[in-house]
């Protein structure tokens, strides 16, 4: 199995699909792409940067979530009824869970139905962080080079980091995650 994400949350890099998925022909693998970062994000319809990129249909399984970009929570993977079983049958995570509340669900579906039809919410989410990228890089911030939606600004020190995210939140009611060490190497 080659597990691998579409959108590297951290960096904002964005995975080489093709290439992925002829790395697991050439060897007989299996392909498990994490879109968590991408689902109503990316393609067409929001359906990830699997959609976009043309590969979907060559995906073994697909794992996804009802939170960030469909407002909700939960979680999900998408594969063959053999493989879901068989997921389901052995992984502690579905075991020992409950399923979905029948409201949690219905507002999932309306949004997933939602997101499928209005492109143009995608378009302005990626112009909103393109613009933004471009205001920090202007003010002086360290924005680091990011492909996707993800705007990566390297602080460098835990301290300061979550300093700076406290300032954000409590004097500009702006919230931005603080990711410090052992998510990103130190120094990060």
């Amino acid at each position: 199995v080659i597990a691998f994400e579409s959108v590297y949350s951290m960096d904002g890099d964005i995975a080489d699909m093709r290439g992925t998925v002829a790395l697991a022909k050439r060897y007989g693998a299996l392909t498990y792409l994490d879109e968590v970062h991408a689902v109503g994000m990316y393609g067409p319809r929001g359906a990830g940067v699997a959609e976009r990129d043309g590969v979907m249909d060559q995906i073994d399984i697909v794992e996804g979530t009802l939170g960030k970009a469909f407002g909700v929570m939960g979680g999900y993977i998408a594969a063959d009824s053999v493989i879901v079983d068989a997921i389901r049958s052995y992984a502690d995570g579905f075991i020992f869970t409950t399923s979905l509340p029948p409201a949690l669900a219905a507002g999932a579906v309306a949004s997933i139905r939602y997101l499928k039809e209005h492109h143009e919410v995608r378009l302005a989410h990626q112009e909103r962080a393109a613009a933004l990228k471009l205001r920090l890089k202007k003010a002086g911030l360290p924005v680091m080079p990011s492909v996707s939606h993800i705007v990566p600004v390297l602080v460098g020190d835990p301290v300061h980091c979550k300093m700076i995210s406290d300032i954000l939140l409590e004097d500009h009611g702006i919230y931005v995650q603080p990711i410090n060490y052992p998510t990103v190497p130190r120094g990060t």
